[in-house]
């Protein structure tokens, strides 16, 4: 008798190892507009938890609204796909860390109270932003990124340097190994805020139109971007897809005095 009950505890103990981990639930879908796939796999729905680790990707006419618990959230943009790295956050401190790997696309991050208390990044294949409180947008496109800071307080890292953006409406953008600054308009990515209009009914709106980028393309920082070249005088129609192979920047080195535009108070 005894041998069969440590048979069974073995067998028991066994289970328990071998059964997989969950993964944490850092957030949930609050609204939806056209197609988000989490994993290449399942459709989101209002309501649906994000796990760490999760990967999200909208199609061409894709919007959806992500909210994190400590109050953060983002809204996901017409084909883009991004992945939740890291996610830490204590509610009694209000601090933490959140870590968002952004390959291609458009999204909207507002911070919560990690980007107030905490470290809040988006890392995309050529460059790292970081947000302090308030709220950044960033474009993945034609192999740049750009960030624009709509409030708060951003930051910029690229190959070693380090940007702080503090007036509304600048932006910074990866031009090769350069990291550029200028003026990325008062509302350069309107398709962003069609979502309102159905946030937290689960409902679908009208589906979203393609991501033009000619808004951006008029603005003074478009002058640095490929997307914006011209042909033939016309301002070009861009198709974003998704990258073969993302290569976010990890650890990127920042010097120890931070260049700030305009300027830092």
């Amino acid at each position: 008798m005894r041998t069969l009950y440590r048979q069974i505890a073995t067998c028991i103990a066994c289970l328990a190892f071998a059964a997989p981990s969950v993964a944490e639930t850092v957030g949930s879908m609050t609204a939806y507009q056209t197609n988000i796939i989490r994993n290449d796999r399942e459709a989101m729905n209002v309501g649906a938890g994000v796990a760490l680790g999760d990967q999200l990707r909208s199609n061409t006419t894709g919007l959806g609204m992500l909210v994190f618990r400590d109050e953060s959230s983002a809204k996901i943009g017409p084909n883009t796909s991004l992945t939740i790295d890291e996610f830490v956050y204590n509610p009694g401190s209000r601090s933490g860390k959140i870590d968002i790997r952004m390959n291609s696309g458009l999204a909207r991050f507002y911070g919560g109270q990690v980007s107030k208390g905490g470290d809040m990044q988006v890392a995309t294949p050529h460059m790292v932003l970081g947000a302090r409180g308030g709220i950044i947008e960033v474009l993945v496109i034609a192999g740049q990124t750009v960030g624009i800071l709509r409030a708060g307080r951003m930051t910029c890292m690229m190959n070693g340097r380090k940007l702080v953006i503090t007036n509304p409406g600048h932006a910074c953008t990866s031009d090769n190994d350069k990291l550029l600054t200028g003026y990325g308009g008062i509302d350069a990515f309107p398709i962003l805020d069609s979502i309102e209009r159905i946030a937290g009914t689960g409902l679908p709106g009208e589906p979203g139109p393609g991501l033009d980028v000619s808004a951006i393309c008029a603005s003074a920082l478009g002058n640095s971007l490929k997307a914006c070249k011209s042909t033939d005088g016309a301002l070009p129609g861009v198709a974003m897809e998704f990258p073969d192979s993302p290569t976010p920047p990890v650890g990127s080195g920042v010097d120890e005095d931070d260049d700030c535009f305009p300027d830092c108070r």
